[in-house]
């Protein structure tokens, strides 16, 4: 009833589906949303699936390194939205990419960036990305 007796999990993807489980289904779901309320549990879930995205919840890293067509990108803006993934700012860039082979293409990303690191207008950056979705990008 209130976690005794649980096995606890090393595994983020298991662990991240079980506070989603935890926050939206169930008694615990039903108090989070009457006490805490509507806007709270929304913050969460937003957070949840953010974390969900930077653990590479559905492979989409992994598979992006393989199969993603290599390209360079110029930051045309970057915003902070203010979150936070392993204590590394989460920012929303504006990228002018240039693939390869191919026209060049803009698209804009929210990704989690090195705080040591953190990318300028102006600067150049290595990406990987998808053809049929040129929003799908990562930075190598």
């Amino acid at each position: 009833m209130f976690g005794f007796g649980k096995k606890n999990t090393d595994d983020p993807k298991e662990a991240l589906n079980n506070a989603d489980k935890a926050l939206n289904k169930g008694v615990s779901g039903f108090m989070a949303k009457t006490f805490m309320g509507k806007d709270f549990v929304d913050k969460a879930n937003a957070s949840l699936d953010m974390a969900k995205q930077y653990t590479d919840y559905d492979g989409k890293h992994a598979q992006l390194m393989q199969t993603g067509l290599p390209g360079t990108a110029e930051v045309v803006t970057i915003a902070d939205t203010g979150a936070l993934v392993n204590f590394n700012p989460v920012v929303k860039m504006k990228l002018k990419v240039q693939p390869q082979f191919g026209p060049p293409f803009e698209t804009e990303v929210q990704t989690a960036v090195s705080k040591i690191a953190v990318p300028r207008v102006g600067d150049k950056i290595n990406i990987k990305y998808n053809p049929a979705n040129q929003t799908d990008l990562i930075i190598i």
